[in-house]
């Protein structure tokens, strides 16, 4: 839901309109005329860029997507730092012809800043997570009306469950997050952190083995969306419109199916106890990358 009032320190439509105009022999107007134009368009682009970047920010989902996008990217980048001591080795030893190591700075043995930024952005997005009940919420009331005329039940199935398995797995995430910040009382969830010597531990597995449950509803909703449409374009004759439009959703489904199969190896790493076996920040860094991506892309492109 949209706040139709301005936003504080926000540019309004009635602002720009009360500016005296710009005077004709001003600095600036002069440098205009007398500056090459691939200079001027190079000078615009960090403008263009951040204005986008604020309406990116601004549209609902747009800063969840982004922040997803760019935390699983540095965890991508924070492995590939991490493997680059090696390749520096290698490249030493090639270039000199020798087998001697060369003698590395030690900030290769600190903590990597791409690392920490990294961690940062994933505590950001986990705590902007405690009002997600809320969307859901509003999600459920909605199903529970019913299906809509003509939906098919199975999909409709698929939402419902789909829906109650993220407010699970949200749920869940928030009581882990409040007990490690000592909001909520130890004794509220000394059931679940006993076993564990205190921590939440048991309480995070099952809230990623609920969202492990909601990305597999994906996978069952495409599915099954797959199937009705090959029994809908089994009914109807071909054309060379009915191509075009069935080329355009058999492209939109498989950009969809994307996102859960990305996510899979990253549910299942962390629903499991001990994960995946070679399982390791660089796997998880280009899988999450991969999974946001496309709704990453398609928001940058409709701030254009």
């Amino acid at each position: 839901m949209s706040d139709s009032t301005t936003q504080p320190g926000a540019p309004s439509a009635g602002v720009s309109s009360e500016l005296p105009p710009a005077q004709e022999k001003s600095v600036a107007a002069e440098a205009k005329k007398h500056a090459p134009p691939r200079l001027l368009q190079l000078a615009a682009t960090p403008d263009r860029i951040m204005l986008r970047m604020n309406k990116l920010l601004a549209t609902p989902g747009g800063l969840s997507a982004f922040l997803s996008t760019f935390n699983y990217t540095l965890y991508l980048l924070a492995y590939l730092e991490s493997k680059s001591g090696n390749l520096r080795t290698k490249l030493f030893q090639l270039l000199n012809r020798t087998s001697a190591a060369p003698a590395l700075t030690t900030q290769g043995a600190q903590a990597s800043h791409i690392a920490a930024l990294g961690t940062m952005l994933s505590s950001t997005r986990t705590t902007l997570r405690l009002f997600g009940l809320f969307p859901m919420y509003a999600w459920l009331r909605q199903l529970m009306q019913g299906p809509k005329p003509g939906q098919d039940q199975v999909l409709y199935t698929t939402a419902v469950t789909q829906c109650l398995l993220y407010m699970s797995f949200q749920f869940l995430e928030n009581v882990g997050l409040l007990t490690d910040y000592k909001v909520l009382p130890g004794s509220a969830t000394a059931r679940w952190t006993a076993s564990t010597g205190g921590t939440t531990k048991t309480i995070y597995l099952w809230s990623y083995r609920a969202w492990m449950g909601g990305v597999l509803c994906d996978v069952v909703r495409l599915l099954r969306e797959a199937q009705l449409e090959r029994s809908k374009r089994s009914q109807r004759g071909g054309s060379e419109v009915s191509v075009k439009e069935d080329e355009e959703v058999d492209k939109k489904w498989w950009s969809q199916m994307v996102v859960p199969l990305s996510w899979l190896p990253v549910a299942v790493q962390f629903s499991k106890e001990g994960g995946i076996p070679g399982f390791n920040l660089g796997i998880m860094g280009a899988c999450g990358a991969m999974a946001g991506l496309g709704k990453a892309a398609d928001l940058w492109a409709s701030t254009a």
